[in-house]
């Protein structure tokens, strides 16, 4: 009978080798899956990595921040810490009508310096200053990151 051909019966499905690529495939594809939903966790709940140290300035045990009402400004004086350069600032003024947000992003401070800004806020269309918020921003890695953890909160600010 030649049904019954010895050599079509004695052959193996799969061979060795061809499991082993199978189960590092299947492993490899695991792991790129798992990688994904670990990265996706890590960037919901991500922290700057590094404390930068940012800081108002005090001047004879006076805080370096006021609004010019005559000139719609609001002045800052902030130190940098020693670990690493801010390569921009983010400030936030909350006031009693709206919230504006105002980019800096040429604003440079250099490890332990100190930079002198200022913002254009006008008092009669924003209202009141209730609270005024400067986040530093980093570059990391080749990415930019911008600190809200490690941001300075004003909440009383005096008249220039």
């Amino acid at each position: 009978m030649k049904f019954f051909n010895k050599k079509l019966w004695n052959k193996k499905g799969v061979t060795p080798l061809m499991a082993t690529l199978l189960l590092i495939s299947f492993a490899v594809a695991l792991g790129v899956v798992i990688m994904n939903f670990g990265r996706a966790q890590v960037e919901s709940e991500a922290e700057c990595p590094v404390n930068i140290g940012l800081q108002l300035s005090v001047v004879s045990k006076i805080e370096q921040v006021c609004y010019n009402s005559g000139e719609n400004d609001l002045f800052f004086t902030v130190e940098n810490g020693v670990n690493t350069e801010v390569d921009g600032l983010i400030v936030n003024i909350i006031g009693t009508e709206k919230a504006e947000t105002f980019e800096m992003p040429e604003t440079r401070i250099g490890k332990a310096g100190v930079y002198l800004g200022h913002v254009s806020y006008d008092q009669s269309v924003s209202g009141e200053i209730r609270q005024v918020k400067i986040s530093p921003k980093v570059k990391l890695y080749e990415e930019e990151e911008i600190c809200v953890d490690q941001a300075i909160v004003l909440e009383e600010i005096k008249e220039c």
